[in-house]
């Protein structure tokens, strides 16, 4: 009788096994010590002792805003230290006060701060304590606050601005309606000195030649037509004197003053 060998050997799958298992842990063992040492840089990059903000530039023309107002508002977030700061909470808190407009911070290594200040450019007011700037944003500067004792001599120091009126949420419209007036009525050589919406939105405006033109609700572009096609004839001659023309009519207008 013969006899059959029969080689069961599985070793090598075994060892495949374990090699497999101990690249697995070695791999998270890995994982771990990065996260480990990045939590520990991270701590160590949020120490104020040991990485402050040692200067803060305050950049762009401040002509209105308050600069101290702006640098403790500035230092409350630089206490966290140099990396640690948060950017977007600086630019946050400084665009939230009347004056700016826009604000760009930067970190500078290895321990300033550059932070630019763009502040709102006036170009009318808004009844009697806001103004409009250029961007059409609405703001209330403390100057025009009726409880600030200078607040009078601030009203004189903005008089050459437009005098706009009118009801809270019409100050986009109202300023478009104005530039479209003062552009047709700049031929004339006229100023449009101030603007007035009343709570029915009907419009007037008061011209640099102390002529008043009421224009009413509807109808507005119509009726400044008319009157442009009567200024020459009827403006020129007035040489200053105070009139008031009433456009609010359907085929013609009211002349009142002028003598």
């Amino acid at each position: 009788m013969s006899a059959v060998l029969m080689d069961n050997t599985v070793s090598p799958i075994a060892n495949k096994s374990i090699g497999s298992r101990i690249r697995w842990v070695v791999s998270l063992a890995g994982i771990a010590l990065l996260v480990v040492a990045s939590l520990a840089i991270n701590n160590v990059a949020k120490d104020a002792v040991r990485f402050p903000v040692s200067n803060v530039d305050v950049l762009g023309t401040l002509d209105y805003a308050d600069r101290d107002t702006l640098q403790q508002l500035i230092e409350a977030h630089t206490r966290d230290g140099f990396y640690a700061l948060d950017i977007e909470g600086i630019r946050h808190a400084l665009e939230a006060t009347p004056w700016v407009s826009a604000v760009h911070v930067r970190r500078v290594w290895p321990a300033r701060l550059s932070v630019d200040v763009e502040e709102h450019e006036p170009t009318a007011r808004w009844n009697k304590d806001a103004l409009l700037s250029k961007s059409l944003e609405l703001f209330y500067p403390p100057q025009l606050d009726p409880n600030n004792s200078d607040a009078s001599q601030w009203q004189s120091h903005f008089d050459g601005l437009p005098q706009l009126t009118g009801a809270n949420g019409r100050h986009e419209a109202v300023l478009d309606a104005f530039r479209y007036y003062q552009q047709m009525l700049s031929q004339f050589g006229v100023r449009l000195d101030a603007l007035e919406e009343d709570e029915r939105l009907s419009q007037s405006m008061y011209l640099s030649n102390d002529v008043i033109v009421h224009l009413g609700y509807e109808h507005r572009e119509v009726r400044l037509q008319r009157f442009i096609d009567v200024y020459e004839r009827l403006v020129t001659p007035l040489e200053g004197r105070a009139a008031n023309f009433d456009m609010r009519y359907s085929n013609g207008f009211a002349l009142r003053g002028g003598s």
